[in-house]
């Protein structure tokens, strides 16, 4: 396949030449054939929760934009797996939402429709310990309690963070299914930021899902919609913003995580990389098998028989797959259930999963500096990075377009453009890029 540039540029006037602009974030746009050049209001960085959102609201504000995914779909982290045999769908990305007027309405503009989503629909939970390879039958694990709320509710945002919970809400919340790595080593921000209110409602039976048991629906059909607008299997490889953004008006969505590897093609400045260069993530994995030989309405779970609040011990980054089959195998045995070979039939990489700064960094107000970047060079960061679901992006996103529809009344635009490539054939392609590329 031939590789193919695009230029985008924004449909106001530049107001500075290409002299005044920093050396890193140029490129010659007169390389640039004038069929290749697209003119548009907007540049969404990334297809996942966020991008698609924003896209969707600019579509029905008439304005115009274009989305860059690097995978061949929108979603981001909702994978859907349908079996090619029966028809038969598994949700193991995005498993469930709130029951809340924004996640009605992203699904009634679908036109795909929602179904109340019980906790006991996971299975019921056997707890073993995977690692030392016992059944923990006497297992009782940790509920969160009324004090976890509490302090939730204490702490709306980020302000001296102080907790002194009870055992149970200790437990249940360094328990939490979405936590990666090891909690003992993760912050109490990341753990209330993960086990937030939102999440605590969906738990106790306020979630919902796609009735027809894909999560993925409402981006296959925004896809559809939006398909004349949306770069999917493209990257960025250079762009141009301006030096400061004199007008108020932001021009460029970051819909992704921004670590420093994928937005490195931006030209940072000094400020930008200081902030930027703080942030990793921790590794997240999911799939979906056959073949296990395990009962079906069963929830094998790992916990840790003698660690510090049952905390499960985890495999390598490199062990995962292996780990997981070996696990299913002495699940087989220690069940006396039939000896079978398990195998994935879907397998994602959703790291860098949970982006959060060193706790120094945290002590030195890194989310204060976070937010005074937003809007620095017509650029603003909108993603999982500040918080954690879909429900709370679709949130964020809404108020963030809230601003900006009040700011695109003025006329004067600082301007940018960004170049994009297809990359190579598909089947070179990791099924899931992260590195080194901006989608």
């Amino acid at each position: 396949m031939q590789k193919r540039n695009v230029q985008f540029i924004s449909t106001a006037k530049l107001p500075c030449s290409l002299q005044t602009l920093q050396t890193r974030d140029q490129f010659d746009s007169s390389a640039y054939a004038a069929k290749n050049i697209i003119k548009r209001d907007f540049a969404i960085i990334g297809g996942g929760a966020v991008g698609t959102y924003a896209a969707i609201s600019l579509a029905d504000q008439n304005k115009t934009f274009t989305l860059v995914e690097v995978t061949d779909q929108l979603g981001g982290h909702t994978k859907t797996f349908q079996d090619p045999t029966t028809g038969a769908t598994v949700d193991y990305g995005v498993q469930l939402h709130l029951n809340c007027s924004i996640v009605r309405d992203v699904f009634a503009r679908s036109r795909s429709p929602l179904a109340a989503l019980e906790p006991s629909s996971y299975g019921n939970p056997e707890y073993y310990d995977f690692t030392k390879q016992v059944a923990l039958t006497n297992y009782k694990p940790g509920s969160i309690q009324s004090d976890c709320a509490t302090a939730l509710n204490n702490y709306p945002y980020l302000e001296d963070l102080k907790h002194n919970l009870s055992s149970g809400s200790t437990q249940g919340g360094l328990s939490w299914p979405a936590t990666p790595g090891n909690p003992l080593d993760t912050t109490a921000l990341a753990i209330f930021n993960d086990g937030n209110n939102v999440e605590l409602e969906d738990f106790e039976g306020a979630a919902v899902h796609g009735a027809n048991n894909d999560n993925s629906e409402i981006y296959v059909n925004a896809l559809a919609e939006l398909k004349s607008n949306v770069f999917p299997q493209f990257s960025i490889i250079a762009a141009k913003r301006a030096l400061t953004c004199k007008s108020g008006v932001q021009l460029l969505i970051i819909a992704r995580p921004p670590i420093l590897d994928d937005t490195k093609y931006f030209g940072l400045d000094q400020q930008e990389h200081a902030i930027l260069s703080k942030l990793s993530g921790k590794n997240y994995y999911g799939g979906v098998m056959n073949n296990t030989g395990l009962e079906e309405g069963i929830a094998y779970t790992n916990a840790g028989a003698d660690t510090q609040y049952h905390v499960a011990s985890l495999p390598s980054v490199a062990e995962v797959e292996d780990a997981t089959r070996s696990t299913i195998k002495w699940l087989q045995t220690e069940n006396n259930f039939t000896a079978l070979e398990p195998n994935f039939v879907d397998y994602q990489d959703f790291s860098p999963f949970h982006l959060s700064p060193p706790t120094e960094d945290i002590a030195d107000g890194w989310y204060g500096k976070m937010k005074d970047l937003q809007g620095h060079r017509d650029t603003w960061y909108i993603s999982s990075l500040l918080v954690i679901g879909s429900t709370q992006v679709w949130n964020s996103t809404h108020t963030c377009f809230r601003i900006l529809s009040a700011l695109l009344s003025l006329s004067a635009f600082a301007g940018w453009a960004i170049d994009i490539q297809k990359p190579l054939p598909r089947r070179v392609v990791p099924v899931y890029v992260l590195h080194s590329c901006i989608a």
